[in-house]
């Protein structure tokens, strides 16, 4: 039996079965910033809710910020 799988938007993880789970550690706010809203615009390219729940090393508007000054689509 074939599983529909979805895209992370992550490179190095590819697309995946939903109900996946990874971990990633980044070594940078940067990479941690450029990894979770690569992450959340696959998500919602799919129509799929998202939720990003921000705790250190990250504000509330680094994310917010960072989405549009980078002229991502979303917001």
């Amino acid at each position: 039996m074939a599983t529909e799988t979805r895209k992370s938007g992550i490179d190095v993880v590819g697309d995946m079965p939903w109900g996946t789970h990874f971990c990633l550690f980044c070594d940078t706010k940067e990479d941690l910033l450029d990894t979770l809203i690569s992450y959340c615009k696959a998500g919602l390219e799919s129509e799929e809710f998202c939720l990003w729940v921000v705790a250190k090393p990250l504000t509330i508007e680094a994310p917010s910020l960072e989405i549009r000054t980078e002229g991502r689509g979303f917001s």
